[in-house]
């Protein structure tokens, strides 16, 4: 078993590897206890309606740098992705595909499908490491997830605190109409309420090319401050709209309601947008481990997208590599042992708080797979996303 000393030197470690080459054996197995240990990681890496290649991107360079230094006890990690294609049953065949593959845990996910994927891990007792955020109900309810992060539901109550403390208690909390962004919605509330303000909702029709009557709405509640809860490319038509609407006051949200395409689009109006995050801002490179990601990332393509949905992947195989060091890995029940078996908090380079491990009991009764509710805090200033702030409690505890 390894000592918490032992774990959080081997934190600084794994965080300052110089950048190698992946090894993968395509028939390998990890169950032997001395092979190369598999992992998936799931995806909507490509879709019609949403996709993250450079994801995949983050992930890869992530295990060749854990590999590089010499893998888990010696043995390399061999990393396996699958598309889910934004599809729930895409998304179960690649779960499938990873019982059948033997692999040990799903590492780094981003899909709006956790739920089906759960299902199908809940059976093998395989783990699913820090899931991006794209499927906030499953991710922080189901006894196989271990976000890394706040989850969705912290950055949505994190916006809705942020609004009432930099603009002012009469909150409008704009967001998709589906589940989803609903939900983020309720989240927003959440912290809105938490931080002594009042709310007003307002739907977001989804695929929208014009969302003038939204913002009006919006308007007409003469908000303090907004906070957006939906997908970028729609988020983005609300800003702009509201911004056309004459609103240069604060509004709020998730990172993720800012894609790389959105901010262009938005250019000089952007005004006044505070993001949480999952942790510091992808661009803050004064961080060694945040600088190592880029420098990997940059590395294979000089023009890869650079976000917290990469870097949240970068950090869940980094994270399994520091809980799994001194276990003897053969399936994934062992992993899950060596997720319980976590003293004190795991470093990851101060690019997120560091992660406790699952709390007993819970921080919040109703999402007890969240760790810690600690939010990053970012801001669009000049066409680019900037950080703003240090880590803070979504729900003021």
């Amino acid at each position: 078993m390894a000592t918490p000393l032992r774990k959080l030197a081997s934190a600084a470690a794994v965080l300052a590897l110089p950048l190698g080459l992946a090894a993968c054996g395509e028939d390998a197995g990890a169950t032997s206890g001395d092979g190369p240990i598999k992992i998936m990681t799931i995806a909507s890496f490509e879709s019609p309606v949403y996709s993250v290649p450079w994801l995949e991107t983050a992930v890869t360079e992530a295990v060749a740098e854990v590999n590089a230094a010499g893998g888990i006890e010696g043995r390399e990690i061999e990393l396996l992705t699958c598309n889910d294609k934004f599809d729930p049953n895409e998304a179960t065949a690649c779960a499938q595909r990873a019982v059948a593959e033997k692999v040990v845990a799903i590492v780094g996910p981003l899909s709006p499908n956790i739920g089906p994927i759960a299902t199908v891990m809940e059976q093998a007792q395989i783990p699913i490491i820090g899931p991006g955020g794209a499927d906030g109900a499953n991710e922080t309810t189901n006894p196989m997830s271990y976000p890394i992060n706040a989850s969705p539901v912290g950055f949505g109550a994190g916006a809705g605190r942020l609004a009432v403390e930099r603009g002012g208690p009469n909150v409008v909390i704009i967001h998709g109409d589906n589940d989803t962004a609903r939900a983020g919605g309720d989240w927003a509330k959440i912290g809105v309420d938490a931080a002594g303000g009042t709310t007003t909702m307002v739907a977001a029709p989804l695929g929208a090319a014009d969302y003038s009557a939204v913002a009006a709405k919006a308007l007409g509640a003469e908000p303090d401050a907004v906070s957006l809860q939906g997908s970028g490319t729609d988020m983005g038509r609300v800003v702009l709209a509201l911004r056309d609407a004459g609103y240069d006051g604060v509004i709020t949200g998730p990172s993720s309601i800012i894609t790389p395409g959105v901010l262009d689009s938005l250019g000089d109006d952007a005004g006044e947008i505070v993001l949480t995050s999952r942790g510091l801002a992808p661009s803050d490179t004064e961080n060694d481990e945040i600088k190592a990601f880029n420098d990997a990332m940059t590395a294979v393509d000089p023009e890869v997208n650079i976000d917290d949905i990469g870097l949240n992947g970068w950090l869940s195989v980094k994270l399994f590599a520091l809980v799994t060091e001194g276990h003897d890995v053969t399936d994934g029940a062992s992993v899950i042992e060596a997720l319980a078996d976590i003293e004190e908090p795991i470093s990851l380079g101060g690019a997120y708080p560091d992660y406790p491990g699952i709390q007993d009991p819970p921080i919040n009764a109703d999402y007890p797979r969240v760790a810690s509710f600690l939010v990053g805090t970012s801001a669009v200033v000049d066409g680019e996303i900037v950080p703003d702030g240090e880590f803070f409690d979504a729900l003021g505890n």
